[in-house]
């Protein structure tokens, strides 16, 4: 009886115990999550300050096309709306220019905006120049264009959020270092507890014990997750203390599994739901950049970590689909790619420059969503990748620049790749969905614009290694017999 009353004592103690830290706790976790959430903002930031960039060109477009809607499309009216777009560019630059606004310390903050800005478009320039990809290519389908990597961080960026990540957990290293040696440690508390349940197994189930060691345990859980960084690493549970710790708690002595009506053989899933699943949801609704193929990767495999443990019947992890869901429709919904004319292109500086780099990030996020196929029920993929965003932004814009022949065919291999293993490639089997017969048209419009090469000013070769590519595409759709009416059509003598 007298060693009863010592464990319940300890049970009540640590009770108290963790009450105790709790404040501390939840302290901790609200400074990670806003250290997070700093992280996440200062992206957003820098992807609008290149979105108000970009409005210099906007406003030019706009002037070419009025030009070119009045007068026609001669040599003559190239130069007008060329100059149209210059001026319009200029009075943009100018009304940037004029305003003079001093921070706490006489600094000229607009003057730091507009340097800002010169920088930002030198880097795209670069970055483009350097990434435009040779229409001569044979093949270019595993290749990027402008817009489809991610941003990163600067170098001073990422150091200054990792040591305040440091720092936080730092602090929680020593949460209980305070407390008494038998609450200090997990593996003490579990031992504790699993001594209790191996010599007082009747008292310990009357108890209903197995109901309240997920919060005993929860603290020390709780402050290792702190370290979880579940968007920028993919680590598994099963490479954590706490996990290692709590995977076999409460297993009998013989080695047999547990019983049907022992709870705690539901420890560790409980755990993941109650403690590791919120962390994920609010890295996922509040952190999480949708267009960056890493993060997205991360958050991925995260989430199926995560439904490894969790019933699907989870009402918590419903709420993390829909999560997710909402907020790569409203990636979808936020993003325009231009259907700008190859005249406008022409007219208008850095307008072919940005219109690649949106059309880019169209194909980065199309990629990105169809990461989730195991995840997302395919209805849903297709809402978001087909209808909303191939047919009602990208198949647009390629369809604007049909002309510039070279670029169409490029762009259409990135687009064929973004849908790799979810609509194509060899890995898809079965009947294709009837969705893509708009993309497999326009597939076949390339193939008649190739075919009048003279008027469009291409070599026989030229034609021939486009054709090739054409052909590639259709076969990653599964379009055999319009394979071969290319490779007749052509005269291509190689195997499908």
């Amino acid at each position: 009886a007298s060693c009863m009353l010592t464990v319940f004592a300890f049970y009540l103690s640590n009770q108290c115990a963790s009450e105790y830290k709790a404040p501390y706790i939840e302290e901790l976790e609200e400074q990670m999550q806003k250290i997070h959430e700093e992280r996440a903002s200062a992206n957003l930031e820098r992807r609008a300050a290149e979105n108000d960039d970009e409005m210099e060109v906007e406003v030019a477009v706009n002037a070419a096309t009025s030009v070119f809607s009045k007068k026609g499309s001669s040599a003559e009216m190239v130069a007008a709306a060329t100059s149209a777009a210059q001026a319009a560019s200029a009075a943009v630059r100018e009304q940037t220019n004029q305003s003079v606004k001093l921070d706490e310390f006489g600094r000229d903050m607009n003057r730091k905006k507009h340097m800002d800005m010169t920088k930002r478009a030198d880097r795209r320039k670069a970055r483009f120049d350097s990434k435009r990809i040779s229409s001569m290519e044979l093949d270019s389908s595993n290749q990027r264009i402008e817009g489809e990597l991610s941003s990163d961080e600067s170098d001073s960026e990422l150091q200054l959020f990792e040591h305040r990540q440091k720092s936080l957990i730092q602090i929680a290293d020593e949460i209980f270092s305070d407390a008494a040696e038998e609450y200090s440690q997990l593996s003490v508390v579990k031992e504790k507890f699993e001594k209790w349940k191996r010599d007082y197994s009747a008292s310990y189930h009357d108890a209903y014990m197995a109901l309240s060691v997920p919060e005993i345990f929860s603290p020390y859980v709780r402050l290792e997750l702190l370290k979880w960084d579940p968007l920028h690493e993919d680590v598994d549970f099963f490479d954590m203390k706490w996990h290692s710790l709590l995977f076999n708690y409460g297993v009998p002595n013989d080695g047999s599994d547990f019983g049907s009506d022992d709870a705690d053989a539901n420890l560790v899933p409980e755990l993941v739901e109650k403690v590791a699943l919120p962390i994920l949801h609010h890295e996922i609704a509040h952190c999480w950049d949708m267009l960056s193929t890493q993060e997205t990767k991360n958050a991925v495999n995260a989430t199926n970590l995560v439904t490894n443990y969790v019933p699907a019947s989870s009402e918590a992890l419903s709420d993390l689909l829909v999560a997710v869901r909402t907020r790569l429709a409203d990636a979808v919904a936020n993003l325009t790619v231009p259907t700008w004319s190859p005249l406008v292109l022409k007219a208008v500086p850095n307008a072919a420059r940005v219109a690649a780099y949106r059309f880019g990030r169209s194909v980065r996020l199309m990629r990105n969503i169809c990461l989730w196929k195991e995840i997302l029920a395919l209805p849903v993929l297709e809402k978001l990748v087909l209808d909303e965003l191939l047919f009602g932004k990208v198949l647009p814009h390629v369809r604007s620049i049909t002309t510039n022949v070279h670029d169409a065919i490029t762009r259409t291999e990135r687009i064929i790749a973004s849908l790799s293993n979810v609509w194509a490639g060899p890995n898809v089997s079965g009947e294709r969905s009837h969705k893509l017969q708009a993309l497999v048209d326009y597939l076949l419009l390339l193939g008649k614009t190739l075919e009048k090469r003279h008027v469009i000013g291409i070599t026989e070769s030229e034609t021939s290694g486009l054709a090739r590519r054409l052909k590639k595409m259709l076969v990653e759709l599964n379009e055999y017999d319009n394979a071969r009416d290319i490779a007749r059509t052509f005269h291509l003598k190689e195997a499908l």
